[in-house]
């Protein structure tokens, strides 16, 4: 879809979820000696303006990264990506928020490397912008589900990969078309580990998760009463025994933050 900007939405409560797990998630694999390669199928401008006219229209993100910006005894996981958005801000008043991008970009290391689709244009060039602080960022134009296969079959197996879906979901069929890509590319890469992020929306919608799959679900308040998204979940596809452990620790972290909200493993 080109019709849809992440920057009405940047920071709100779904974010702090998204971005604390995929935070956690990229810190816990780059401990480890094997180079990475990071791909995120819709990746959006990759730093958004707080103070600009989308996000003042909603004002979605007072309630997301706005509540959590200077509260203490934050646990460890939130606590650690509420310091990466205080460092884009110089430990100042908040003004700019990174995404997943600029996220992942700080969490990794040089060696490793990052393939960042995008197909709408001005959150693309939005996005080359934000990328130039990496060296190893690529920022792609494109068609995130083919890019992503793309880099799948063509991939340097000396690299672990790693794969952020998270589609807009303005189109229904999104919900089976992003486990449906998931399950696909690790079935082709059986090492990679592959994120889908996706809306828990109070009309029903959901995506499939099998059993093998890790699944992090929190819920909250909707914005106001024309929102239909009241919770927000990811979910891990591929080999995750080795690390399941550390995964259930950061889900914890977050359910005590939302309060609990249901969690399937």
């Amino acid at each position: 879809m080109l019709s849809y900007q992440h920057g009405f939405h940047a920071g709100n409560q779904a974010d702090v979820h998204k971005h604390t797990f995929l935070l956690a998630v990229l810190s816990l694999l780059a401990k480890k000696a094997r180079p990475l390669t990071y791909i995120e199928s819709h990746a959006g401008r990759g730093l958004y303006d707080l103070t600009g006219e989308q996000a003042q229209k909603t004002g979605e993100w007072r309630e997301g990264i706005g509540a959590i910006y200077e509260q203490s005894g934050l646990a460890t996981p939130l606590a650690r990506y509420r310091d990466v958005v205080a460092r884009w801000n110089r430990g100042e008043a908040i003004m700019q928020l990174p995404g997943s991008p600029c996220i992942a970009g700080g969490a990794l290391r040089k060696r490793d490397r990052l393939v960042l689709f995008e197909q709408h244009p001005a959150e693309f060039k939005a996005l080359e912008q934000a990328m130039v602080h990496y060296r190893h960022a690529e920022p792609m134009r494109g068609d995130g589900f083919d890019g992503m296969l793309d880099v799948f079959t063509d991939h340097d197996p000396r690299h672990r990969l790693i794969g952020m879906i998270d589609p807009s979901y303005e189109l229904k069929e999104d919900f089976d078309r992003a486990p449906q890509l998931a399950k696909r590319l690790v079935e082709r890469v059986p090492d990679a580990l592959v994120l889908v992020w996706y809306p828990v929306l109070s009309t029903g919608e959901a995506i499939a998760v099998d059993q093998g799959s890790f699944h992090s679900r929190v819920t909250f308040n909707r914005h106001n009463q024309a929102h239909r998204m009241v919770g927000s979940g990811m979910v891990v596809f591929g080999d995750i025994a080795e690390n399941r452990r550390p995964l259930k620790v950061i889900d914890r972290a977050l359910q005590a933050h939302f309060g609990g909200g249901a969690t399937r493993t």
